[in-house]
């Protein structure tokens, strides 16, 4: 019982803490990856990719499919750590790098699997 209040509080709360343009690539992204993808997940490219496309910051992007990007000091590429592939590697000390959007996004994301709504066929690492 009290995971279906949770569930529904946490999908109630969706709209309101991300800008619709966000929520549009979020669905886009997960819905392409499902189908494309060996694994139905995402990979740092296609968040680069659906981020640029709907003119949305890949940060939140990432965040909403459990990715956190960052991009070291003279360096032009982002080095992704990917949390639903390698969980370890999302440390606290990382998320906490991240400006408020991106950690609300990866707090959600983290929320809904806590639930079991993320369900990969096999992970792949990319």
């Amino acid at each position: 019982m009290m995971n279906i209040v949770w569930s529904q509080r946490i999908a109630d709360a969706y709209p309101t803490l991300f800008p619709r343009r966000l929520r549009q690539a979020h669905m886009a992204l997960v819905t392409w990856a499902e189908e494309s993808n060996p694994d139905g997940w995402p990979t740092p490219s296609d968040v680069d990719r659906f981020a640029k496309l709907y003119r949305v910051s890949r940060g939140p992007l990432g965040g909403l499919v459990g990715m956190l990007s960052r991009q070291p000091l003279m360096d032009r590429r982002a080095v992704w750590v990917d949390a639903v592939r390698d969980p370890d590697k999302a440390t606290p000390h990382l998320i906490r790098q991240h400006d408020r959007a991106v950690i609300r996004a990866f707090g959600w994301f983290c929320a809904t699997t806590d639930l079991g709504w993320l369900k990969l066929r096999r992970p792949v690492l990319h």
